[in-house]
């Protein structure tokens, strides 16, 4: 479960994000750099099955993964899917050049066994991407910056997104800006609970804020493991871009 939002501007993008988690789940190591392809990208690791949500390399391509899919709707049952975590294939794909580079090797993928998911990436200069598995078939839309913010929900689904975006609206109504965006991921409505941005409800909470920040020179991944309202300190990391 997560709330995803973004902003293009001149020189490159910033990438926000809410993790919302049962609090049965062991907690997440905070972001460090990793190596793949003798490419370097900073991530945090999830605490249960090793992968993760949310990637930054030194291309400056970001990606960042949801449960669900949560534009056209899945069309088969998660829990019918066996495959290996949603996290491990993020992964496979934090080292892509490019954001559709990312998308074509998905693409490639034998997804048949993976629970549906939901895709964003980002990359300077472009609109973002988003590829939806929904069980059956991938989809790639590689102008979707219309869909933002993306949002998933294994309670209440399509009550959480519309609440959510209807906040996203208020908050944004005046100027969609990266404050702006921050005060839609720290809001509560008129009240937390499990249908607000920062989310609150019986077993299960926002449980982490990832802020990355890609600009021509540098990737800087900012990372508190704990819901943006409670002010827990956090820690930032850098990666200077790769020409």
């Amino acid at each position: 479960m997560c709330t995803v939002s973004w902003l293009h501007h001149e020189t490159g993008f910033e990438l926000l994000c809410n993790r919302d988690e049962k609090l049965t789940r062991k907690p997440a190591a905070a972001p460090c750099v990793q190596r793949r392809g003798g490419m370097r990208f900073l991530t945090p690791v999830d605490g249960d099955h090793g992968g993760s949500w949310i990637t930054a390399n030194e291309h400056g391509v970001a990606l960042c993964l949801l449960n669900g899919a949560n534009l056209g709707g899945a069309s088969t049952p998660a829990s019918k899917a066996a495959g290996p975590s949603r996290g491990l294939i993020l992964l496979q794909l934090a080292a892509a050049p490019s954001a559709m580079a990312a998308c074509e090797q998905l693409a490639r993928m034998d997804l048949l066994q993976t629970p549906p998911f939901t895709l964003v990436a980002l990359e300077p200069g472009l609109p973002a991407s988003v590829a939806e598995w929904n069980g059956t078939e991938l989809a790639i839309l590689p102008n979707a910056d219309p869909f933002m913010p993306l949002i998933s929900s294994s309670f209440d689904t399509h009550a959480v997104q519309r609440q959510r975006r209807t906040e996203f609206a208020l908050r944004t109504r005046a100027r969609l800006d990266a404050p702006s965006l921050y005060r839609f991921h720290e809001s509560h409505g008129s009240g937390a609970s499990a249908y607000t941005p920062c989310m609150h409800r019986p077993g299960a909470q926002t449980v982490s804020f990832s802020w990355v920040k890609v600009d021509d020179r540098s990737i800087e991944f900012f990372y508190s493991p704990a819901a943006p309202c409670q002010w827990q300190p956090g820690q930032t990391l850098r990666l200077e871009r790769r020409a």
